[in-house]
């Protein structure tokens, strides 16, 4: 059975910085989607994000070489360096550049942020732990949501790549629920902060091979503009906030964690409008609001149940962990 870290395991953040940090990588993501969307036109997206990594990992680096802690990765820590480099990183990358193409940013965020519903979903299916009442509300809430963001008078049906897109900014959101619960459940011998370089440096490989193989020879519009593109996303966007996720889901956990990212795609919307001139028609504006309201209904674990629910998963995870 799993035993809980010893006095050796790399500690977690106290609350308070953990909101403090929350509140941060909110604002880094929630920007991104106009970044990211704006970036799509001065590079091909497989090479923006290979680009992407490489700036995250080369600060990634640096960090860790500045503090001495530049060393390979414990054997019990490789499912999560795989996890987080191959599915949230590597995975979350190539789905956003190829839909951003075609899905506006406001709506993009959205989408990937509807993963606290699919967190309630997978703990129901993976640990056999039923929806507490206000998780099926906010169910509910989130799936009318997705279904007006589905109908035709907000998305093109007659249009594969946008229909495409779409699905594949869902998956996504499956995909970052699934990471969040393993980051919550695994037990880490080295810190997030450690294993990042290898997380990153595992990430690059796919993207690398996806550049060279899909746009080998298309141009990039380098310029200031461009350089600031990586700097945000590989700085910012990938190596602190990448950090910063897992950091703060191991402190909050995955769905306390969930409600305080609720602010990325409010932000995203805002970003959209603000920075892409975006429009948001009445059905957008009505679907947003249901769906981020279920995430915040589905987030929200009421007091008295909140250390029935806590007990229920820890003993779930225990069940279900490796003997």
């Amino acid at each position: 059975m799993a035993t809980p870290p010893g006095p050796t395991a790399p500690p977690v953040h106290s609350r308070s910085r953990a909101l403090l940090l929350l509140a941060l990588v909110s604002v880094v993501w929630g920007v991104h989607w106009a970044v990211v969307k704006i970036g799509l036109g001065y590079m091909p997206p497989m090479t923006y994000g290979a680009l992407r990594i490489a700036v995250g990992l080369a600060m990634a680096l640096g960090i860790a070489l500045a503090r001495g802690r530049l060393r390979r990765p414990p054997r019990a820590d490789l499912p999560i360096v795989a996890s987080v480099g191959l599915v949230q990183v590597a995975g979350g990358v190539i789905i956003m550049n190829l839909a951003l193409q075609v899905v506006p940013a406001g709506r993009s965020a959205v989408l990937v942020y509807t993963q606290p519903l699919w967190v309630a979903v997978l703990l129901a299916v993976a640990f056999r732990m039923p929806p507490l009442r206000n998780e099926l509300v906010g169910l509910l809430l989130g799936l009318a949501g997705l279904v007006l963001l589905l109908n035709p008078a907000v998305i093109d049906w007659s249009s594969p790549p946008e229909v495409a897109g779409t699905l594949a900014l869902l998956l996504n959101a499956v995909l970052w629920a699934a990471v969040s619960i393993h980051i919550r459940r695994h037990t880490w011998v080295a810190s997030p902060l450690d294993l990042q370089p290898w997380q990153l440096l595992l990430a690059l490989v796919p993207l690398v091979i996806a550049a060279v193989a899909l746009e080998a020879g298309e141009p990039i519009a380098w310029g200031l503009p461009t350089i600031l593109i990586l700097l945000y996303s590989g700085a910012l966007a990938t190596a602190f906030a990448s950090w910063g996720t897992q950091a703060i889901t191991r402190s909050l956990g995955p769905q306390a964690a969930a409600i305080g990212f609720l602010a990325v795609p409010v932000i995203g919307l805002a970003s959209g409008w603000l920075i892409l001139g975006e429009q948001l028609g009445p059905v957008d504006v009505l679907a947003f609001g249901l769906v981020l309201g279920g995430i915040g209904v589905t987030s929200l674990v009421p007091g008295g149940d909140r250390t029935a629910r806590t007990e229920a998963v820890e003993a779930a995870e225990a069940a279900v962990a490796p003997r």
